[in-house]
């Protein structure tokens, strides 16, 4: 009887730590971005060109993310995206997202 019972309930434990994983990996995949956007966004006021900005984003960014930036009267706006999946190899398409962070940081006077 024991058996039967933890038979039927063990899906939902495995259901369950699937779903714990995909909530921990986009919270770490978010936090990435965000730091990738800041960097950037701290470089680019700093009076950095372009292309290291974008290279620093990328460095601190997950794999395959796209950095977009544009410049508005001496605001600089840095967005970094990202395609997220699940880090688990034959589940990687279920439960993607596209996660976005976006930073925007005055530049400085010299």
């Amino acid at each position: 009887m024991v058996t039967a019972e933890l038979m039927t309930i063990a899906p939902l434990g495995v259901a369950l730590a699937f779903l714990l994983l995909w909530i921990v990996s986009l919270g770490l995949t978010q936090v990435r971005l965000a730091d990738a956007s800041r960097e950037s966004a701290r470089l680019l006021a700093r009076g950095e060109s372009t292309s290291s900005a974008q290279t620093a984003a990328r460095r601190h960014a997950p794999d395959g993310a796209t950095v977009r930036v544009t410049e508005e009267g001496g605001v600089v706006v840095v967005s970094v995206t990202v395609r997220s999946r699940l880090p688990v190899p034959f589940f990687s398409g279920v439960g993607s997202r596209t996660l976005t962070s976006t930073s925007v940081a005055a530049r400085e006077s010299p």
